[in-house]
């Protein structure tokens, strides 16, 4: 055979494989297709304000899509738990019906909250209710008149708007996930908060709050603008962009408790910060969590060149992992690692937080520690003690508000800390940065409606201290 021969031998050869595939593909797609089901309607029920494309949104599935019978059940369930973890409903039901052999008809019925909330309470201004008991200092309060308007114009939407006098002197606006587009992947957020504190932290001496109190002048004052642009390509992964101003300033008194508060010179410092955070949330609920993961990535530029005086200039990178899986009927185990690290020049006093803020080892409630770096790990077993028991209060008429739940978990946890700081003048009047830290302990977890939670620890630490402590949220 000659070279010109074989070649066009080989040629044939080839076409005649790549069509045998083609040809095996499209008969192997049209056998899988033929045995799928199709979902030929969804009807929504129960939705008095929310609009109908604000609950599409969060279904695994769309109408005239061809879907496994087997995958119908897992499908509606990921769907049912993505439409309780919006803070729109107080229960939703998803049930299908193949109405012949190809044809599924799906029901979501939903129940919705109550959604408008004038506000007048009292708030504690510690960093968590059991540093406020501690000393019971009623002084240390915020009384507030304010507005919580969720669901706004049906598209979840969510308005505050806030009113804080007593310790605080402030004003909060918040207006959150309003949507450019129609399928709802892009969403923005506007953020203004106005504050001044007569008595307010100026260091951190034996590891706990140092704070200053004047009564003829406003020890802090502050201004924070922020815009927030959110990307939701799908329904567990959303990327959020923050860019705000913030505008800090102290009475003198302040820069005598500690001289280096601000990184620059004078009593008042003006920055642009940038923040990116991508977040996978496929947990089973958003405040008390018993299986799936989170995750979660932060990265913080403070300082943008453009208030060059403030002297302001560091990048933090954070990541939360939490994972969260049933081991029987009754028990589930909880992990969390949490690890911070930052790098540029010096951050002031106010932006250089590690442990005792928004991460915490329990067992160290009373304690803030403050370094540039660190890591965290939680471990957590839950048991059930109480399922979930419904009450009816038929003295009240509003659906949305009479029926009230409870769930009892108890729980028995280890933590384990680290944290690093590198001041050599912060470190001789702190102790338990560049060491190893512990809390072990067991506590109680009590459910009910309205993503109320509490929670009563009772834990001990590395220095054998041993404490009780109220929480009103979940550990991660």
């Amino acid at each position: 055979m000659n070279k010109n021969l074989k070649f066009l031998y080989l040629r044939r050869v080839k076409i005649y494989f790549i069509l045998l595939f083609l040809t095996t593909g499209n008969i192997s797609a049209q056998s899988n297709k033929s045995a799928d089901v199709l979902i030929s309607e969804i009807e929504i029920t129960g939705n008095e304000k929310t609009k109908d494309y604000v609950i599409l949104r969060e279904l695994t599935f769309k109408k005239n899509e061809y879907v496994a019978p087997d995958k119908l059940l897992e499908l509606t369930e990921q769907s049912k738990i993505n439409l309780l973890k919006t803070p729109l409903f107080n229960d939703v039901s998803i049930n299908y019906e193949i109405s012949d052999s190809v044809n599924v008809e799906i029901t979501v019925k939903v129940e919705e909250r109550w959604y408008l909330w004038p506000q007048a309470a009292v708030y504690y201004v510690d960093r968590n209710f059991s540093n406020w008991l501690k000393d019971k200092d009623f002084s240390r309060i915020d009384a507030a008149l304010g507005l919580e308007k969720y669901n706004v114009r049906g598209r979840n939407e969510k308005l505050k708007l806030y009113v804080l006098f007593g310790y605080d002197e402030e004003l909060i606006f918040k207006y959150d996930n309003f949507y450019f587009d129609k399928k709802r992947k892009h969403s923005g957020a506007l953020f203004l908060k106005q504050l001044r504190r007569k008595e307010t932290t100026c260091a951190i001496e034996n590891d706990r709050v140092k704070r200053i109190k004047l009564t003829d002048n406003y020890a802090l004052k502050s201004c924070n603008i922020t815009f927030k642009y959110s990307f939701r390509k799908d329904i567990l992964n959303i990327h959020s962009y923050y860019l705000g101003f913030e505008h800090r300033s102290v009475a003198d008194s302040l820069l005598l408790c500690n001289p280096h508060y601000f990184t620059g010179s004078g009593n008042s410092a003006s920055y642009m910060f940038l923040k990116y955070i991508f977040l996978n949330d496929k947990r089973d609920s958003r405040i008390f969590p018993l299986t799936g993961h989170n995750i979660k990535i932060t990265a913080t530029k403070n300082g943008l060149f453009i208030f060059p005086e403030s002297e302001i200039n560091s990048l933090k990178l954070k990541g939360e992992f939490s994972k969260y899986m049933r081991i029987n009927k009754n028990l589930y185990f909880a992990g969390n690692l949490t690890f911070q690290k930052t790098t540029g020049k010096k951050n002031p006093f106010f932006l250089n937080t590690a442990l005792g803020y928004s991460s915490n080892v329990r067992g160290y409630e009373y304690y803030a520690i403050n370094g540039t770096d660190f890591f965290l790990l939680k471990n957590t077993l839950n048991f059930k003690l109480l399922s979930k028991r419904t009450f009816h209060i038929k003295f009240l008429p509003w659906d949305k508000i009479n029926k009230p739940y409870i769930k009892i978990y108890a729980d028995i946890f280890i933590d384990a800390a680290y944290v690093k700081n590198a001041d050599i003048l912060y470190n001789e009047q702190n102790y338990l940065t560049n060491k190893y830290l512990y809390g072990t302990g067991a506590g109680i977890n009590i459910l009910t409606y309205y993503d109320w939670l509490f929670r009563i620890d009772f834990s001990v630490n590395r220095q054998k201290e041993r404490g009780i402590f109220l929480h009103f949220e979940a550990p991660f």
